[in-house]
């Protein structure tokens, strides 16, 4: 086996309850990898490190980059491996699309079968993987003749089930939402493209933007036709648990700090007294009023094509708490403006405006807003970190402040 050049990231401190983890990303990790391509006939001569999923005391999963030559043809290859520590397991090892809990992924990751699954079938495909979170999810482009493009969300089984039921639901509504129009393995759904282009990609660019009036409006109508549209299709909502994503949940902000506080010891306190105070904040509000969300909104979520906004990504749309919708949009807008783009004035000032709008829409208290903004901010505290980004310390570091400042607000 070759020497394999390896990017070290920053070290992990060590975790008495998940003693592997800190060699994983030290250079166990790769090790590993570099032996696990070697018995499978590829020569490594690049591994890198790409992603971290962390969860202190239970697990940690490192997705690398590859550079390989199959030594059977010569062929130059870069497989995506992931390396899995979890507490009282034997380190696992996988090359996507072989992740052990998305069964469908190797379906939807293969040209051929994908073109023998599709109706009709096309003359040609070409598969782009475009994201992938271990056991969690992966997203794929599907690029077919005379450019017309398809995308591949897998996720497990029993979420990609729901998402079917959520889509016979919604197709009634008129709304521009991106549904599934198909299933070519468990969990493995295919959508369209939708219309447009993301909002993120305007704010960036510096315009031209929708008025925010108009994405508040969104939400409402979102609730507004979506709710009687499920009733009428039999999908029970009622009585579903509201995830954490569309309700404030107390273990997550304390997981949330735990996590901040394994990761940089110097931030532990106060990330601490950012959890605490969302949850006394949580345990003194009233229930918000339930209604139907998309329970991850933000600015890549929504496709401006002219006068017309839609909506993707709708995996965790469900009841919830709507100023909690508000805030992760705002959240992320204050994020995606403090890190330093050119139109970083233009974001910053348009998320103000659609703060005011989304007050105005619930009628709502700007306090309540600043401990959701609070909670969403310590939950992407972690974020360059999992992308494992060069100054990663940094910037959790950065992106905490931000989460107390806002929390200055209530």
């Amino acid at each position: 086996m070759t020497a394999t050049a390896v990017r070290r990231p920053p070290s992990l401190p060590a975790d008495r309850d998940l003693p592997g983890a800190a060699d994983l990303l030290a250079g166990a990790g790769a090790a590993a990898v570099a032996r696990f391509l070697d018995e499978r006939g590829l020569e490594p001569h690049r591994v890198e490190p790409a992603q971290a999923h962390y969860r202190p005391g239970r697990w940690l999963a490192v997705c690398f980059r590859t550079g390989v030559v199959e030594r059977s043809s010569g062929r130059p290859l870069c497989p995506t491996v992931t390396v899995e520590c979890r507490a009282g397991e034997p380190d696992l090892v996988w090359t996507f699309p072989d992740d052990p809990a998305l069964p469908g992924l190797a379906v939807a990751a293969d040209a051929a079968r994908v073109r023998q699954r599709l109706r009709p079938s096309p003359g040609d495909l070409a598969v782009e993987p475009l994201r992938y979170r271990p056991r969690r999810r992966a997203v794929l482009r599907y690029r077919l003749e005379g450019k017309r493009v398809l995308f591949g969300k897998v996720v497990n089984p029993a979420r990609g089930r729901r998402q079917l039921a959520l889509a016979d639901a919604l197709r009634s509504t008129g709304l521009q939402l991106a549904l599934p129009v198909g299933r070519i393995g468990p969990g493995a759904l295919v959508f369209p493209a939708l219309p447009g282009t993301p909002l993120r990609d305007l704010l960036l660019a510096g315009g031209p933007l929708p008025p925010p009036e108009r994405v508040v409006a969104l939400s409402e109508e979102l609730h507004r036709r979506s709710l009687p549209a499920l009733a009428a299709a039999g999908v029970a909502l009622a009585g579903e648990r509201a995830t954490n994503r569309r309700r404030v949940d107390p273990a997550t902000a304390l997981g949330a700090a735990r996590l901040v506080a394994r990761l940089l010891p110097a931030e532990g306190c106060a990330a601490g007294r950012l959890a605490e105070a969302v949850v006394a904040w949580e345990e003194e509000s009233a229930p918000p009023e339930p209604r139907v969300v998309h329970g991850d909104l933000y600015e890549n979520q929504v496709f401006v094509n002219g006068d017309s906004l839609g909506l993707v990504d709708l995996d965790d749309l469900g009841p919830g708490d709507a100023l909690l919708d508000a805030a992760n949009f705002t959240g992320h807008l204050l994020v995606l403006g403090a890190s330093g783009p050119a139109a970083a004035a233009v974001i910053l000032r348009y998320r103000e405006e659609l703060r005011a709008a989304f007050l105005r829409r619930l009628d709502a208290d700007p306090v309540a807003l600043a401990w959701r903004e609070a909670y969403c901010l310590l939950r992407l505290a972690a974020g360059p970190f999992r992308v494992l980004h060069p100054d990663w310390p940094r910037r959790m570091a950065d992106r905490l402040a931000l989460a107390t400042w806002a929390l200055r607000g209530s």
